[in-house]
């Protein structure tokens, strides 16, 4: 009998940590999880169920993402350490060297620095402060790969690569999927990790699927590169908006998204993200900025509206009025039989 893959969700700000996490955790646990990539601005409402587990980059992201997460559902904050195969280097300095740790924050050059001590303690280390100058009397530079902070007059550098998991977090997550018992197999599987992830194997990966979907998707809905004024749109299409619109937020509130466009459209207005909201306000519907700047960036990926360049707003495309009027029709109908038949 196959075994159902549990859904993972990584959820961080950052693209360049999200592909680390997901990578290693896809060599560590691929064959146990689902996995799902995300940045704040893709999350959306329904994507995360009570089954699945969401592991989040850090504390701070515990209160953007509350709405967005079922209470029953396993809340992960991920902890980083230093990748030990990037810092071969280091057990060929001569003890008691002086090393300047520089890293993004000040903040994470502390963390670096005290992860590098507590497996190089034979040297002290200093996490350097952006603001301030570069101490003389330091021997080295080590950098989580942050060499772009380095100044270029400094030679002595050693780029000990992106800090990773540590493997407390991956064990919190392997005993939520019960796979936990094996702490050997689980440890090599991590070294492995480690190994893939200092080779830079990672940065050939794209882990941001919701946005690589949303674009597949909205390319499925037409076959050749007809224009908004030529297009007539089939039940399958009409099925295939509506499922993609459902999966990143309630329908009803990009129909209404839509009407306000169209209506604009008769009296020649683009609006903005700001007008469109006060509007949707006096429709009863209360949206946070990021919510509305989501559910448009699926409408546009779904060619339903056209944003303009700069300030100039957006406009509801012609494909979207075809919507907005065959949804109408749709709606009178009973659609569940045609929902079954066509899987996606």
């Amino acid at each position: 009998m196959i075994k159902l893959k549990r859904k993972v969700h990584v959820i961080s700000r950052q693209e360049s940590y999200l592909n680390i996490i997901a990578y290693q955790l896809l060599e560590i646990l691929g064959d146990k999880i689902e996995l799902s990539a995300l940045t704040i601005q893709q999350l959306t409402m329904n994507i995360i169920t009570e089954q699945d587990i969401v592991v989040l980059s850090k504390e701070t992201l515990k209160g953007i993402t509350r709405p967005f997460i079922p209470d029953s559902c396993p809340v992960i904050v991920a902890n980083r350490e230093v990748n030990i195969i990037g810092t071969k280097e280091l057990l060929k300095l001569p003890k008691g060297r002086q090393i300047l740790v520089i890293n993004d924050t000040v903040e994470r050059a502390e963390e670096t620095a005290i992860s590098l001590e507590n497996i190089y303690f034979e040297h002290e280390y200093i996490a350097y402060d952006l603001m301030q100058s570069i101490p003389s009397d330091m021997d080295v530079i080590v950098t989580p790969g942050e060499m772009g902070l380095v100044p270029k007059q400094f030679e002595n550098v050693i780029d000990i690569g992106p800090r990773t998991l540590d493997f407390k977090t991956i064990l919190k997550i392997a005993n939520l999927l019960n796979e936990g018992s094996d702490r050997y197999a689980l440890m090599n599987r991590f070294i492995k990790s480690q190994l893939s992830l200092a080779e830079g194997l990672y940065a050939k990966q794209n882990f941001h699927y919701e946005k690589s979907l949303m674009k597949q998707d909205s390319e499925q809905l037409s076959e050749n590169t007809r224009t908004d004024s030529e297009m007539t749109l089939s039940e399958k299409e009409i099925i295939l908006i509506i499922n993609k619109i459902e999966e990143h937020g309630f329908l009803e509130e990009s129909m209404e998204i839509l009407e306000i466009y169209k209506e604009g459209k008769k009296n020649f207005e683009s609006f903005g993200r700001t007008k469109v909201k006060l509007k949707l306000r006096e429709n009863g519907i209360h949206l946070t900025d990021q919510q509305l700047r989501l559910r448009m960036e699926v409408l546009q990926y779904l060619g339903l509206i056209n944003a303009r360049q700069g300030r100039g707003g957006a406009k509801i495309s012609d494909k979207g009025e075809d919507f907005l009027k065959y949804h109408k029709d749709f709606a009178i109908k009973n659609l569940s039989g045609l929902y079954r038949e066509i899987n996606y």
